[in-house]
């Protein structure tokens, strides 16, 4: 064989090339298909954060509120001013109905939805003390609005919590 021959047959085939570059085609379209697995995964987990942490700015509102009101009227106002509420926190008398329409959801600034509602308890068995009031609050976080998506209300974030405001702590 020449020298010539095997320069001239030296490098690779057509095929090959065609091969390497359905080889490296289909990983590039792989990678790609992981970008809006990632973009969703990156939105929910930043929508979680919002959720969360409204919650815990709401727990701790409640927290503060309770330690200092003396009756439901004053707590309503410690809470909503600890808040801070966009248009003033409204405490619902009741959950409402689970086939509501959703246009009894509020839009915090921070762009969540919520529900948030108060109801009388009864005094705890073995405590006959005039000046304990008990509540129950209720309280459904949502990061998608319930007005367009009903569905987003059945899948909320839901806390509750017992109040208990002490009468003696009127000034």
């Amino acid at each position: 064989m020449s020298r010539l021959s095997r320069i001239a047959r030296a490098g690779f085939s057509l095929i090959e090339v065609n091969m390497a570059i359905f080889v490296l085609a289909g990983g590039a379209l792989a990678l790609l298909g992981l970008f809006p697995l990632g973009l969703r995964d990156s939105t929910e987990a930043r929508n979680e954060m919002r959720v969360a942490a409204f919650a815990d700015r709401f727990v701790g509102a409640v927290r503060i509120a309770a330690e200092q009101a003396a009756d439901k009227g004053e707590f309503e106002d410690l809470l909503a001013e600890a808040m801070d509420v966009t248009g003033g926190l409204k405490l619902n008398e009741d959950a409402g109905d689970a086939d509501n329409d959703g246009s009894d959801y509020d839009e915090d600034q921070s762009g969540v939805y919520y529900r948030a509602w108060m109801t009388p308890l009864d005094a705890p068995e073995g405590i006959s003390a005039d000046h304990l009031k008990c509540y129950r609050l209720g309280l459904l976080v949502t990061a998608e609005n319930p007005k367009q998506n009903p569905r987003a209300m059945y899948y909320a974030t839901g806390y509750g919590l017992t109040v208990t405001l002490d009468g003696r702590n009127a000034d």
